[in-house]
């Protein structure tokens, strides 16, 4: 079985991806504009909440791979936007025969349509998105967690997924996105999780923007 050719999925999938398409110019000179006027971060996602900043086509069927490979029960999602990621991994979580994303978003418009698309696709009953402040709302994700994507504001990468490390289950899989980096600087979120003290064993992947791909194997003294 694969949702991912269930058409009420692909035709969905497929005029998201057109919009976000044509929103790439625009969304280049937003982030630009931003960057001069020097908002904090946490303002960010209101000033782009009209943008959709998803995952590539690719990115999504790596996401869905994923999710049937490790036969994954329970997704937590940083970063929900209008909901593409979350159709991915709700796709695989169907073709798995049961499960559900925990899915956060900061901006209120953005979860509305995001919990739109996904009745639209027909795997409403596969995610909870949850609104506020994923240092919130995703602090307990109700069960043993087997995927984590992260795929929000990079700089809060590193606090959501320590706060998540105790509901990994021996295994569980981390992609995290937009982990840009030199060899010379190192991204700090990436530094941490490819130090073995952190009982994680990863590394980065070619995947647009950047991508750290993490499997949690436990500390030693978990052992």
């Amino acid at each position: 079985m694969n949702s991912l050719a269930d058409p009420r999925v692909a035709d969905l999938l497929s005029h998201l991806h057109q919009e976000a398409d044509a929103q790439r110019r625009l969304i280049r000179e937003r982030v630009a504009s931003l960057a001069t006027e020097a908002p904090g971060p946490e303002a960010w996602p209101h000033h782009l909440k009209d943008f959709y900043l998803p995952v590539s086509r690719e990115q999504g069927r790596f996401l869905y791979q994923t999710v049937r490979a490790t036969g994954a029960r329970r997704v937590v999602e940083f970063g929900s936007s209008f909901g593409v990621s979350t159709i991915y991994l709700a796709a695989g979580l169907r073709d798995n025969g049961e499960g559900v994303v925990i899915g956060s978003e900061l901006v209120e418009e953005k979860a509305d349509k995001a919990r739109t698309n996904l009745v639209t696709a027909g795997l409403g009953d596969h995610v909870e998105i949850r609104t506020g402040d994923a240092r919130v709302t995703l602090n307990d994700p109700g069960g043993s967690v087997d995927l984590l994507l992260l795929d929000g504001g990079p700089g809060l990468y590193l606090e959501v997924l320590q706060m998540l490390v105790p509901h990994l289950r021996i295994g569980a899989v981390v992609v995290a996105d937009n982990i840009e980096e030199s060899v010379a600087d190192p991204h700090p979120y990436a530094r941490w999780v490819r130090d073995s003290e952190s009982g994680f064993v990863s590394n980065s992947i070619t995947l647009k923007g950047g991508t750290e791909y993490s499997v949690w194997v436990g500390k030693r003294d978990q052992d």
